[in-house]
């Protein structure tokens, strides 16, 4: 590790601190319509550029869905071949700092990009962000042996004046870098330039980080168990005017606190859904939604506008289900279909998710939950198996549910049987919900 650095290696190393040349290399499955580059990525790349650094950055994005099978219906990666490539592009652009942004789906991929990087003479540092930095230094050097330093959460405020504190870092011995950025004064990558927009394209813009909900299931949790607001209505109005102005096609928003409007901050959600009305915007607008938080006013605006699309993770309806995983408790099964029935009624398009193969879940308690969302009025459901995420309290209990899990075909945990054997039962339900979701709930 860079801790046993002779005093040769330590010299190069302080230039290279003064003077960072970086490579960020990220994976993303790239949509024609979507910027190549990932929108958290590009946050970085700008926090670096207007910062404080004497250097260099660059990305590199390998894009998973060209791995895709199309006759198997599945991704197919050659890790090695993969690896081998990803390492090339790495040697190749001459940088000193190789970034990796990790997440569950390219966390093997960029373990096997490492281990060849290290054989290689001179191999730059490596840097570990993202969200499978997490469990503590302990478990980090034990999961990324290969890598110099890593930096946990939010990383913009890190890469703003990454050389000093990479050096600071080496002094200290410690290879884990933490320092949260005043998330209020982030600069827009939109507003920057940096992201350029098209007509046409598909954007994403970004409220809150950060969720106080406790899902045992979730990777999205954040390790200072707070709720960061990103920006504020002045820059969300500039950027929904460059939207505007582009004609993008349609607006992902991303807030993990969905529409949770508890004091403390400020409502933030219905205050941007006013400003989406006020600003006109024709672009189709994705939020994601929590049903049992919807007040009637956050409901009568969206009423009025028929480019919005609610994007609701359900999860399970099962009272006992939803206890276990944190959910909900008693209530809140009927809070939720009474939410999600005045969604229904109001029109409001709406897309449903679903998991199965959930702690105490049955093939019967499943196909439940799916009878009741259509009979509710909701024809877009979609499901998905239980992933278990590093990190969350589901990883490291559902063994004792009786719960089996093996890689997927990108490499993530994933259920594939239950105490009642009836895992391929639900994964057939889930088969028909996309085109046949009344022969699903039969």
């Amino acid at each position: 590790m860079f801790i046993n650095l002779k005093s040769k290696e330590l010299k190069m190393c302080n230039n290279l601190f003064e003077k960072p040349k970086v490579l960020l290399v990220s994976t993303n499955f790239c949509r024609h319509d979507e910027e190549r580059t990932p929108y958290g990525v590009s946050c970085l790349v700008n926090a670096f550029r207007q910062g404080q650094n004497n250097g260099t950055i660059d990305t590199f994005t390998y894009d998973l869905n060209g791995d895709f099978n199309e006759n198997l219906g599945k991704f197919s990666i050659s890790y090695e071949k993969t690896a081998a490539l990803i390492a090339k592009k790495i040697i190749e652009s001459d940088c000193n700092i190789a970034a990796f942004s990790v997440f569950a789906w390219s966390d093997v991929l960029f373990k096997k990009t490492m281990e060849i990087l290290r054989k290689h003479e001179n191999h730059p540092l490596v840097i570990m962000g993202g969200p499978m930095v997490c469990g503590g230094l302990k478990t980090l050097k034990t999961e990324y042996p290969f890598a110099d330093f890593f930096i946990e959460s939010s990383g913009e405020k890190v890469f703003a004046n990454l050389g000093e504190y990479l050096s600071n870092a080496e002094k200290s011995g410690n290879p884990l870098i933490k320092d949260l950025p005043v998330f209020e004064k982030l600069t827009s990558p939109y507003l920057s330039g940096l992201i350029p927009l098209k007509e046409g394209m598909t954007v994403r813009m970004e409220l809150r980080r950060g969720c106080l909900f406790n899902c045992s299931f979730c990777r999205h949790r954040n390790p200072e168990k707070k709720v960061f607001c990103i920006g504020c209505m002045e820059t969300h109005r500039l950027e929904l005017m460059l939207f505007k102005a582009a004609n993008v096609r349609k607006i992902n928003v991303l807030d993990p606190y969905f529409n949770d409007g508890r004091a403390g901050f400020k409502e933030i959600s219905l205050e941007f859904l006013k400003l989406l009305k006020e600003s006109e915007i024709t672009a189709d607008v994705s939020l994601q939604i929590r049903p049992e938080t919807l007040t009637d006013e956050y409901l009568d605006i969206a009423d009025s506008m028929p480019n919005l699309i609610f994007e609701i993770g359900v999860q399970s309806l099962d009272e006992r289900v939803m206890m276990e995983i944190n959910r909900g408790g008693c209530g809140t099964k009927e809070k939720v279909l009474e939410k999600l029935k005045e969604v229904a009624k109001r029109g409001i398009r709406t897309e449903i998710t679903l998991i199965y193969g959930l702690p105490y879940q049955t093939a019967e308690s499943f196909r439940n939950d799916v009878n009741l969302l259509i009979t509710s009025g909701f024809s877009k459901i979609t499901a998905f198996p239980l992933q278990i995420y590093r990190g969350t309290e589901m990883f490291d209990s559902y063994k004792s549910y009786g719960l089996k899990a093996e890689p997927n075909d990108l490499a993530i945990l994933e259920v594939c049987d239950d105490p009642a054997h009836d895992i391929d039962e639900m994964r057939k339900i889930a088969c028909l919900l996309s085109e046949y979701p009344e022969e699903a709930a039969a």
